[in-house]
């Protein structure tokens, strides 16, 4: 089980500088690293669809509807990072291809789901993971090299080393993808207009 300092380390090793004991120890390392972690931690939850973080939960709707296009609304999770699925919706094409108007199905604004969708909501979700414990550690790796990527010209001031770092990072995510830390279940295409007039 990795804990932040050991994805840190796992950062700093990459650059070849020396490892810290502890987030806060006395050293330009240990300083960089807890300047961006919690950021890097952030934003690479986001970035993709990891299974370790993914979950679900059912939303009521809130006393107030929005002002106008959507008839509901919902407060999203506390912890809600990336929204993954609203119900069963799947964007089906209309038989016409012209649209005059935005028919999107929900839309995000404010800490809120805006949608005409009936309640209460189901809604599948990326939360914010801070328990190291819970990590893949594939996105220990990429968090790792991240932190190396980012922190590479205030430790290094070198070019080469922070090249170093974006591959191993890229590196990293392409193996999440294969080894399916990073989820993403078979789709199948909706038919387009072209393909139901012809039924």
């Amino acid at each position: 089980m990795s804990s932040e300092v050991d994805i840190c380390n796992m950062g700093l090793t990459l650059l070849g500088v020396s490892r810290i004991s502890a987030l806060t120890d006395n050293s330009k390392s240990a300083r960089a690293c807890t300047a961006v972690y919690d950021m890097l931690r952030l934003a690479e939850l986001r970035k993709h669809f990891w299974s370790f973080a993914s979950t679900r939960i059912i939303l009521p709707a809130l006393a107030t509807p929005p002002i106008w296009q959507f008839g509901n609304a919902a407060q999203l999770p506390a912890d809600f990072v990336r929204l993954i699925q609203v119900n069963d919706y799947y964007a089906d094409p209309a038989m016409m291809d012209y649209r005059n108007q935005d028919d999107s199905a929900y839309v995000i604004e404010n800490d809120q789901i805006l949608t005409d969708f009936a309640f209460p909501l189901k809604v599948r979700y990326i939360q914010d993971v801070t328990d190291t414990g819970r990590f893949d550690p594939l996105f220990c790796m990429a968090l790792g090299a991240k932190i190396a990527e980012t922190t590479c010209q205030e430790l290094l001031n070198s070019d080469q080393k922070q090249g170093i770092a974006q591959k191993s990072y890229q590196n990293a995510i392409t193996e999440a993808m294969r080894a399916n830390s990073i989820e993403k279940a078979p789709e199948g295409m909706a038919d387009d207009s072209w393909m139901l007039i012809r039924l």
